[in-house]
């Protein structure tokens, strides 16, 4: 079973001091989940350093089954991290015991245990072919009004040029293997 980070589970998005402006931002959303322009920008540092840390660890060579999955926290993101993890490794290795023992590169533990959910809307396809097909699935927060009305032709707009197996991969291959630990389901037909 994996486990599963998702938006407001890490706490506080924003230090409030930066609303602290004399220029309120009305609660379009209603209720108690109102995410605003600088929270936005916030939203994946808590899953971003908890997974980071999770990583660089060994947490994954000790536990080679666990899969985890990063939801409702853009994914966009996930592009540099992949390279600034693997730098951090780099950088310090020669001082740092622990990452010396890990088994591969921090961002080889991501490809093959971490799946994250992108905002629709977010450049799906070029994420998709600057971190790989194997990282992103669909998701759309239904019924909440953030999925947008048409969560789909959003991200067909940005799926131009992506082949029709990563475009199997991205609506349901990659939630299958992220459910069954088996990547053999992300690389099966999946009708949409």
């Amino acid at each position: 079973m994996p486990f599963v980070l998702h938006v407001g589970g890490g706490g506080r998005l924003l230090d409030p001091a930066f609303h602290n402006n004399n220029m309120p931002v009305t609660d379009h959303l209603g209720g108690g989940e109102n995410v605003r322009s600088k929270d936005y920008l916030a939203i994946q540092h808590s899953p971003e350093l908890f997974l980071c840390v999770l990583i660089l660890d060994g947490l994954f060579d000790r536990f080679p089954d666990l899969r985890g999955g990063c939801i409702e926290q853009g994914a966009g993101w996930v592009v540099s991290w992949l390279q600034h993890l693997d730098y951090g490794q780099r950088a310090f290795r020669r001082t740092e015991e622990p990452l010396r023992r890990l088994e591969a590169k921090p961002s080889e533990y991501v490809r093959r245990h971490l799946k994250f959910t992108p905002y629709a809307g977010e450049p799906v396809g070029w994420m998709i072919e600057h971190a790989g097909p194997e990282l992103f699935m669909f998701s759309t927060d239904y019924p909440h009004p953030e999925g947008g009305r048409d969560p789909l032709a959003k991200f067909e707009e940005t799926l131009g040029g992506v082949t029709e197996a990563d475009k199997e991969r991205f609506y349901a291959g990659n939630m299958a293997e992220l459910l069954s630990g088996s990547a053999e389901l992300a690389r099966s037909p999946v009708k949409v």
